[in-house]
């Protein structure tokens, strides 16, 4: 049997973090009176998970430890690890729309917004670009410990927009000497490799010495992979399984006249690999005798990444009680990404062009009018792939002191937090003036030639009439001061009671600002139209109160409550009870409730619109319904039918906030001491959600969002030249759909959380353990509009589900992680089994028989083996993927780099060999 730890101030840095944010203890020790005293405890306990480490509240704890062994190089690389964590937005997302180079969390798949990321208990400023949350990407690695995270409603102590819950990252607090590492990542076929480098020393110590210095950097590297460099997703278009995610805009270019011609002169030869034909029917096959292209060949799936970050802290100690310090980072994340060459649409092609077909060159077509023009639809592959490099610079200054007073236990610090994030263009974005004026041979242009190779004077041209430099920028600013006191007092049957006071005041900026000169002319970065100018600021004050009150020897209550204001959104109170009740030393049961608010962030609010393509093919609802060109509206095949639109993503100043409740309750019993096990039942209602409706839901209910669809007719005159469809003539066609932030449903969702772990004593033959958690997600219900009907994405792709803000998928319904552990002399193994249940694929455009296709169920298997036999030198090698599973193949066509594998549940860099060492002085 056990015996439980005084845990009286678990959390007690909360209200000084978050207000600042760390928390409370809720947990009052269960020990006799002569043991109990104040103690500090920032962590779970040494042995992950144990129960006299519990409290009311179910925290997880991962240590470096961990992420060592499961090969992870960088923040975004933990989430896996995370049971509770939904689709996490990654950083090969920014592959498909600009996004500031970001990587986020989401825990209980409610949405970056509603999960709070730390840093040694304390915030971040958010990334200003086109999220909600901290960008994992600037987390500074190099003196980490650990991750706790707490998967509970969390409003009432560490700031009203934690609803989901809290992921703190948690640095050692002191280190002296020197250590130096590295690790090597690479993959088995090629293509992704890591690379890692760092560099941590430290002097003084705080008990001898009276202080402290430390400092870390961190160096990773990784790879870029394109499309084709594995199999399974080497191509858009797999005919055997119903699958086409082609573009109709290709090269060699397609052409239209009116309704009557729509073809290639290339076809069906076209020019593969990357141009191709599809004789199948649509929604096969493609609208007539024209060319797809496949652009998995010049897309980077996994794009470059280079991470620079350092970390410093230091400690003065100042009397018997009192200690000052200070920490600073900075983290600098690039990120370079290349997707196809530009699509331009809508060129016109006068019969004077020495590219007219029939012209001598291109081959000539019976059925035109050769006395009229003709629409061209061009790949400008003469230019190269579109690149772009994202970066965002991020710092983090604090200044605090801490210490006891006349029997208050204090904090109280100052932070300042700024992220920098700017957008470049390198190559591949063509000026869309230029482009037209060379189709027609205007304004001194030389005529271009979009079906074969250029003329010298049209290369020229083209490399000539390139946009590159740096095109947006964003700046978002944190400031704050917070405080906290607490104390022990009076006496219950169970022991003194614990109070804690906190306050917090918070500044939050952004500026977007975008070079609407040059952005005006690349039709395919999504930029034109967009605000030259967009920002927003706010203040939020905030008053928290906590109590424990331990009312018997084995039952204690928790109580908190916290007072926000905030400049723009009024105020809002939100309180926590919780209990903690041990029936008998082997157990504890425990519960919890509270209620969230959260304003719309910053971000939320004023984003600049941008535009961006749909993830899928539709057809125009007025000019070709159903798949049916409607000629006599002047509907046009090739413009109107099967195709990816342009949709509007971006803020809404006019949002409303969230509002939430949260519960949970559960068990931990310890039967020895090396074995324990936790279960834990929670559920979430989140009313008034703040996100985007979705393309997919707006295409699938066109009468109901009519509202939604904006012709060219109606568009912003500033766009029109950057719309391809608007540029061709022949009736009203469709400019864009909105899909901007908007005010939703509710979402309602339940599920359970365990954890079990068998850590027995040494053996002959070594010490052996044995790690299982898990979660299974039971409900997952949302709407779209409020009082509308209620969706179900649990184990099957829901189109109007967007957990990650833009593209839909499923919530996944069981994650499990196994891990077996040996230990004997100088070596450390673990292997590892990580589990993602499967799901109804998405299915959406897919004709019969193929349109019934399940996900299947990931399975990963990873072995880690640490050697520590030579003096101060560790050294770590592993294999992850250890039976090189390729990803289960999905017909979703929304994450627009990912064919055949959906990059936000898994991974396509199959069997990867590691190699690492640290060597400490």
């Amino acid at each position: 049997m056990f015996e439980m730890k005084p845990v009286a101030r678990h959390v007690l840095l909360a209200v000084c973090g978050g207000l600042g944010v760390s928390a409370l203890a809720p947990a009052v020790a269960q020990t006799p009176p002569q043991q109990q005293q104040l103690e500090r405890v920032e962590v779970t306990g040494s042995m992950l998970r144990r129960v006299d480490a519990e409290s009311a509240l179910p925290v997880t704890q991962i240590s470096i430890q961990d992420l060592q062994q499961a090969g992870v190089t960088n923040a975004e690389q933990a989430m896996k690890l995370i049971t509770s964590g939904g689709a996490s937005l990654v950083s090969s997302g920014s592959v498909s729309q600009g996004n500031g180079a970001a990587s986020y969390a989401s825990l209980r798949s409610l949405g970056a917004q509603r999960t709070l990321v730390l840093l040694n208990g304390k915030r971040i400023v958010s990334n200003p670009f086109s999220a909600v949350g901290v960008d994992l990407n600037t987390l500074p690695l190099a003196a980490l410990d650990r991750i706790e995270v707490l998967s509970d409603g969390a409003s009432s102590i560490y700031g009203t927009d934690a609803i989901a819950g809290v992921i703190n990252f948690i640095t050692r607090k002191t280190y002296k000497g020197v250590a130096v590492g590295g690790e090597v990542q690479i993959p088995q076929e090629g293509g992704g490799e890591v690379y890692t480098a760092n560099l941590l020393a430290g002097f003084g110590d705080l008990a001898s010495n009276r202080w402290n210095v430390f400092g870390g950097v961190n160096y990773r590297q990784q790879d870029s992979m394109k499309g084709t460099e594995r199999d399974f997703m080497k191509t858009a278009f797999i005919p055997s399984r119903g699958f086409n995610a082609l573009s109709p805009t290709t090269f060699p270019a397609n052409y239209t006249q009116g309704s009557a011609v729509n073809t290639n002169p290339t076809y069906p030869g076209c020019q593969p690999p990357t141009s191709i034909s599809t004789p199948q029917p649509p929604p096969l096959g493609l609208n007539g005798t024209i060319c797809g292209a496949d652009t998995q060949g010049f897309t980077t799936v996994i794009p470059n990444q280079d991470q620079w970050s350092t970390f410093l802290r230091g400690s003065l100690a100042l009397g018997q009680n009192h200690t000052a310090y200070a920490e600073y980072f900075f983290a600098r994340n690039e990120l370079n990404r290349t997707i196809a060459p530009s699509p331009e649409g809508g060129l016109t092609m006068p019969n004077t062009s020495p590219f007219y077909p029939g012209n001598g060159i291109t081959p000539a077509n019976p059925a035109l009018n050769t006395a009229a023009p003709i629409s061209v639809s061009w790949r400008t592959t003469a230019l190269g792939g579109r690149e772009q490099t994202g970066s965002n610079d991020t710092q983090r200054v604090v200044a605090g002191l801490e210490g006891i007073v006349a029997g208050w236990d204090y904090g109280a610090n100052f932070l300042w937090s700024k992220s920098e994030i700017e957008t470049e263009f390198l190559n591949g974005y063509g000026a869309i003036t230029a482009l037209r004026n060379g189709m027609g041979g205007l304004a001194g242009a030389p005529f271009l030639n979009p079906f074969g190779a250029q003329t010298a004077a049209g290369q020229a041209f083209l490399q000539a009439n390139t946009i590159t430099g740096v095109l947006q920028t964003g700046t978002g600013e944190l400031q704050s001061f917070s405080a906290v006191a607490s104390r022990q007092f009076g006496n219950l049957p169970g022991g003194p009671i614990g109070v804690a006071l906190g306050a917090e005041f918070r500044q939050e900026e952004m500026v977007f600002k975008t070079d609407t000169v040059r952005a005006f002319q690349t039709t395919s970065s999504g930029l034109a139209g967009t605000a030259p100018l967009r920002e927003g600021d706010r203040d939020i004050n905030a008053l928290a109160l906590e109590f424990s009150f331990p009312v018997l020897k084995n039952v204690e209550i928790g109580a908190s409550v916290r007072y926000d204001d905030y400049s723009d959104f009024g105020s809002t109170t939100n309180p926590k009870v919780s209990f903690k009740y041990t029936p008998v030393n082997s157990v504890l049961l425990r519960g919890s409730y509270n209620t969230g608010f959260a304003a719309p962030t910053l971000t939320q609010l004023y984003l600049p619109n941008q535009s961006t393509f749909t993830g899928s093919r539709y057809f125009d609802p007025v000019l070709c319904p159903g798949g049916v060109v409607n000629t006599a509206a002047g509907g046009i095949a090739s413009r109107d039918c099967n195709i990816q639109f342009q949709q509007l993503q971006g803020g809404n100043p006019n949002l409303t906030p969230e509002e939430s409740k949260a519960w949970t309750v559960g068990f931990v019993i310890q039967p020895t001491p090396e074995v324990s096990f936790s279960l834990d039942y929670w559920k979430y209602e989140v009313t008034n959600n703040i996100g985007s409706i979705g393309d997919p839901a707006i295409f699938a209910d066109p009468a109901k969002y009519a509202s939604l669809f904006v012709r060219c007719s109606q568009a912003d005159p500033a766009r029109i030249p950057s719309i391809p469809g608007c540029n061709i003539p022949g009736g009203d066609p469709l400019a864009y759909v909105l899909n901007t932030n908007q005010n939703l449903g509710d979402t309602v969702t339940s599920g359970v959380d365990w954890d079990l772990s068998w850590n027995p004593r040494a053996t002959p033959n070594g010490r052996f353990s044995v790690n299982w958690r898990g979660t299974y997600v039971d409900k997952f219900e949302f709407q779209k509009e409020p009082g509308g009907r209620w969706f179900n994405p649990v184990g099957r792709y829901e189109t109007q589900f967007t957990d990650d803000g833009a593209a839909p998928g499923p919530v996944i319904r069981l994650k499990h992680i196994i891990t077996l552990g040996w230990e004997r002399g100088f070596f450390n193994t673990a292997l590892s089994y990580r589990f993602t249940s499967g799901y109804k694929d998405s299915n959406a455009g897919i004709p019969a028989p193929y349109n019934d296709n399940s996900v299947g169920d990931y399975e990963l298997w990873d072995l880690s083996v640490v050697y520590t036999g030579i003096k101060q030198l560790t050294i770590r090698g592993g294999i992850l993927n250890l039976f090189d599973t390729d990803p289960p193949y999905t017909n979703q066509t929304a994450r627009f780099q990912a064919r055949a594998y959906d990059d936000r549940f898994h991974n396509p860099l199959g069997r990867t060999f590691t190699l690492g060492a640290r060597y400490e002085f």
